[in-house]
């Protein structure tokens, strides 16, 4: 059993194509700017265990319209035995209905996917949140001590063709986008490898605290950062 704070029976923003998106309950960090903190504590009202089963019983009448399957949360890799189990059963349910469907994770990248080579087998890609380079410019974002994991992970995956897409929230003065963007490429260039990288919009909506009233950066900024990016080699898109 997992305890899943909501599904999604068609999402265009959670993965390439048209997803059945999947939110678990609970996560490891606590990031300033977090969109959805509700989901951060472990147990909540709004939030309920559902198994396996459950999921595929929600799943399986949209699967003629569906590209495949993201699992989000909170943070999905605290629960990573039964993410393991879902998508198999989610590439049975494909193979059934003749219509393949791809199975994301959509993480903070705190935990070390090398750990999960049966996970890793199942998944088809991992869209990895970098939150920041710096390491204290990191710990005042999210609370945490390090990003060491997040850096690895972000090489681990690009080795094994598991990486999907990396995503930078871009919040003007506190978060070190250039600097990520240039250890991005260096990163890229060292393993020979590229994946597309996705600038999203620091936006209030939800967000709790003292960033709840933080300006959005403005289409120049973020054009800026796109065309900085651009000069370093990285396929980048804005969202």
């Amino acid at each position: 059993m997992a305890i899943v704070r909501k599904l999604i029976s068609q999402s265009t923003v959670d993965g390439p194509g048209n997803r059945f998106a999947v939110f678990l309950q609970g996560c490891n960090i606590r990031c300033a700017y977090c969109h959805n903190p509700e989901t951060q504590a472990m147990h909540d009202d709004e939030a309920h265990e559902m198994s396996v089963v459950d999921v595929i019983r929600e799943l399986e009448h949209c699967v003629p319209f569906l590209r495949g399957v993201t699992v989000s949360g909170g943070e999905c890799m605290l629960q990573p035995e039964w993410l393991t189990e879902l998508f198999l059963a989610v590439k049975r349910l494909g193979q059934i209905r003749n219509h393949p469907l791809t199975c994301l994770v959509d993480s903070n990248g705190t935990i070390p996917f090398s750990h999960y080579p049966e996970l890793m087998q199942v998944c088809d890609g991992v869209m990895l949140d970098v939150k920041a380079w710096d390491e204290a410019v990191y710990s005042r974002l999210t609370g945490a001590p390090s990003n060491q994991v997040v850096r690895e992970n972000l090489g681990w995956l690009l080795g094994c063709d598991k990486l999907t897409e990396v995503r930078i929230v871009c919040l003007s003065g506190r978060v070190d986008v250039e600097t990520i963007l240039e250890n991005i490429a260096e990163t890229f260039d060292s393993i020979g490898r590229k994946a597309p990288v996705r600038l999203i919009r620091f936006r209030p909506q939800g967000v709790v605290g003292e960033l709840s009233n933080h300006p959005m950066p403005s289409d120049e900024q973020m054009n800026n950062y796109a065309r900085f990016a651009h000069e370093l080699g990285l396929g980048v898109t804005i969202r």
